[in-house]
């Protein structure tokens, strides 16, 4: 196949809020525990109890956003448990799962690894069976300067600095039954999550909330004409459980951009008409396949090149609504439908996702771009519309020396010759990172780890054009250098 694009460097879009990268980790099946918390005592090589190959691999990612302690753990997370000397705080109960929490991994240890893998922290509060009171307790514990008792406390156990949180979320997915503390509507959260942030605020007026959003829109209505003078983002989550085709599997993201947009266009309407000036943005921060495999207490399962074409698709979609969505969060980092796999006898096994995030975060564009491409479509019966077999996005550095197209190829037999037509910039060099494997099926084990793989080639380029093949199934970095 043959697909045209063309990039026009003048035409910026956006500027890219690098935490649409951001990962999710909770406290559920062996993420924490066993996945980035090990301790100190353990066989596996640790730093400070942090498994030191998971803390390498996260840390290869750049990851600029962390999501914890939850997802629906959260909704029953009492915080002062998880602080002060790990062999003095008490065991709890965890209701969301049905386990046992031993709370060695907790604020204190969150931060420290948000600092280790140079991420920003991102708490979700206990608005479930927790209190406003608490959680104002916990927005002082982390960054208060004074005198007061919470943040004398987090001095007394050796953090003289403030942690500066500045992202916080007002409760995890309030609207569904199975949420500890859940709603019966969006008037009831609309509520809850103004006392929430009002006395979360009257400790540090400079944090940004994050309220629960879904995509129910009389919830959303609710959320917006009660409680949206609060509130920065308000979130939305979703899962993929279908177990579909490939072709429709990797379409859904087009599904996927269509629906934020319905979200975000409901929520202005609605600032509009009932004259709520605060700027309301969204935040997608929990988003995954999920396939049968994946049962709970574990939610371990092993996704291949088919899942790292339905990752990109996302991150190029966010990078394309870089006005709207800012804030994104990929669940989760690590054992629970995981980037990475970490196993009890010391070893790893990196994804094919995992390798798309590696791509996306290490090449770092600033400037989105808009992109016209003749692409052929396939029909997705799934979504209802035709699929361009080819996704682009494109973004330019800060300095403008540095163009990135990152291209998907969807079909699963044919390669692609894409041709590049640049306006604004000439390139005099090129590299292409990509990742493909011989199937869609391919992914990487602990008998077979680097059965799919970053691959590089370099590219020709020839004043204001440039050609590349993109192979089948295969996801594409175009770095191009003026």
């Amino acid at each position: 196949m043959k697909c045209r694009v063309k990039v026009d460097t003048r035409v910026v879009i956006g500027t890219l809020d690098r935490r649409c990268y951001g990962q999710f980790i909770e406290h559920l099946g062996e993420c924490i525990y066993g996945g980035i918390w090990v301790g100190e005592n353990s066989k596996i090589p640790n730093e400070r109890g942090f498994r030191l190959d998971v803390l390498r691999a996260v840390k290869e990612l750049n990851p600029p956003l962390i999501r914890w302690p939850g997802g629906n753990f959260a909704s029953g997370y009492h915080w002062i448990d998880g602080v002060g000397p790990r062999d003095k705080r008490p065991k709890s109960y965890d209701m969301a799962w049905g386990a046992e929490e031993p709370n060695y991994f907790g604020t204190d240890e969150f931060i420290e690894f948000c600092r280790l893998v140079g991420a920003e922290p991102f708490i979700v509060v206990n608005a479930g069976n927790g209190t406003p009171e608490e959680a104002a307790h916990w927005v002082e514990y982390c960054n208060s300067s004074r005198e007061t008792y919470y943040a004398s406390l987090r001095r007394r156990y050796g953090h003289e600095k403030p942690y500066g949180v500045k992202l916080w979320g007002v409760g995890n997915e309030l609207w569904g039954e199975w949420q500890v503390g859940f709603c019966k509507d969006g008037a009831e959260c609309a509520r809850r999550t103004v006392e929430f942030a009002n006395e979360m605020r009257k400790v540090d007026p400079n944090i940004e909330l994050v309220a629960v959003g879904c995509e129910d829109p009389e919830w959303n209505i609710e959320m917006v004409k009660e409680a949206g003078k609060y509130f920065d983002y308000l979130s939305i989550h979703f899962y993929d459980f279908d177990n579909k085709p490939y072709r429709e599997l990797v379409a859904i993201p087009i599904d996927v951009e269509r629906r934020l947009k319905d979200v975000y266009n409901l929520v202005q309407s609605v600032r509009r008409k009932y004259g709520v000036e605060r700027e309301i943005k969204i935040a997608f921060d929990e988003w995954n396949v999920w396939y049968p495999e994946a049962k709970a207490p574990l939610l371990t399962q092993v996704t291949s090149v088919k899942d790292a074409i339905f990752t990109a698709g996302i991150l190029n979609m966010l990078q394309r609504l870089c006005n709207i969505v800012p804030i994104s969060n990929f669940a989760q980092t690590v054992n629970v439908l995981p980037l990475i796999i970490a196993s009890s006898d010391g070893r790893i096994v990196l994804t094919p996702q995992y390798l798309v995030f590696k791509m996306y975060c290490n090449n770092k564009g600033a400037n989105v771009l808009r992109t016209f491409t003749d692409s052929d479509l396939y029909m997705s019966s799934s979504i209802g519309e035709y699929v361009p077999h080819v996704d682009i996005s494109a973004m330019l550095s800060e300095d403008s020396k540095t163009l990135y197209i990152y291209a998907l190829n969807r079909d699963e037999e044919d390669s692609v010759e894409l041709q590049i037509v640049l306006k604004g910039f000439n390139p005099k060099s090129g590299m292409q990172q990509f990742i493909s494997g011989e199937s869609v099926d391919d992914k990487n084990t602990f008998e077979d780890p680097d059965r799919v793989k970053i691959e590089e080639a370099r590219i020709q380029v020839t004043e204001g054009e440039v050609r590349v093949d993109l192979k089948p199934h295969s996801v594409n970095v175009i770095r191009l250098v003026d």
